[in-house]
């Protein structure tokens, strides 16, 4: 099964787990007046509006570059995560102050042996579902799955730990604790926000980078970096300029290099064979590469960009 393929059985299979965790939760908090519960239902509503985007979005990158976009509908992937972190982090603010305003009138009452319940079932759903997501994840090497993958994660951690905090409310109930039963519900939000807010704003800021066309992470620039000069050594090279940044899973790679003076060009197959060489053995590290190599012996050409690597 090819990528392409796998990636939509991922989509698909993120839409219909979480159009069945949404009417769950909502269901269910309702039922119970759970807070917790409902903040799950509609961290499960935000996703599946995104799902949908996302699958539009996934099926738009294929699409061939024209006259407006000259190198295709890439960036809609990182416009899209970035939507999504956006959505998440703002859905936590608002949760979070809704849980500090009920804990300062007093708290709520909840049915803690049907949430026990609920959270059993939505954990189990989110947490298998969040395993398959990365393992396509890693088999596609798709972002949006990724991201994906990672919010599955979220949901399966809020409803396990939603789980754990009811099941402690019913072992209070006929304590000297009972007093803070009112006030579990409302805690219980704050703590995961506080808890799981790190991941949106991680996504917010990934997606950021790639939309400004930052470079990609330490450990893709240092990699391109090796494989370029293990490859190069064998050829004429005085110094070279190295930039990339990366949209989506495609990775854009800039190499101006430098030619010695003392270089006597036999002719134009000769720079095809160094550039083939070259692209070819980073290709076989990153296939969703573009790559472009502008040789020169004028330093001139690669100095004129205000944001550079020299060698």
């Amino acid at each position: 099964m090819n990528q392409e393929k796998t990636e939509k059985i991922g989509l698909n299979l993120s839409i219909l787990v979480t159009l069945l965790m949404s009417g769950l939760g909502i269901g269910f908090g309702v039922f119970t007046k759970s807070e917790a519960i409902l903040l799950d239902g509609f961290f499960n509503v935000v996703s599946f509006i995104m799902a949908l985007i996302t699958l539009g979005v996934a099926w738009l990158q294929k699409q061939p570059e024209n006259e407006q976009f000259n190198f295709g509908y890439l960036s809609f992937i990182p416009l899209v995560n970035l939507i999504k972190g956006l959505l998440i982090f703002l859905l936590s603010l608002f949760a979070l102050t809704s849980a500090i305003t009920a804990i300062l009138h007093g708290g709520r009452t909840l049915n803690a042996n049907i949430a026990v319940i609920y959270a059993l079932i939505a954990a189990a759903g989110c947490l298998i579902t969040a395993l398959i997501q990365k393992k396509i994840a890693q088999q596609t090497r798709s972002l949006m799955i990724e991201v994906d993958a990672k919010n599955w994660l979220i949901n399966g951690l809020i409803s396990l730990c939603v789980g754990v905090a009811f099941g402690i409310v019913i072992f209070i109930k006929n304590t000297s604790l009972s007093w803070f039963i009112p006030y579990v519900d409302s805690t219980l939000v704050i703590i995961l926000i506080l808890i799981t807010l790190p991941v949106p704003i991680q996504i917010i800021i990934a997606s950021l980078k790639q939309l400004l066309l930052a470079s990609p992470n330490a450990k893709i620039q240092q990699k391109i970096k090796q494989l370029f000069e293990t490859t190069a050594n064998p050829f004429p090279l005085e110094k070279y300029w190295l930039r990339m940044t990366q949209i989506g899973n495609s990775l854009f790679v800039s190499i101006y290099w430098l030619l010695p003076q003392d270089y006597i060009l036999k002719d134009v197959e000769e720079l095809d064979h160094i550039r083939e060489e070259v692209s070819k053995v980073i290709y076989e590290n990153y296939p969703d590469l573009m790559i472009d190599i502008i040789f020169t012996k004028d330093s001139k050409w690669a100095e004129d960009t205000s944001i550079q690597q020299k060698h």
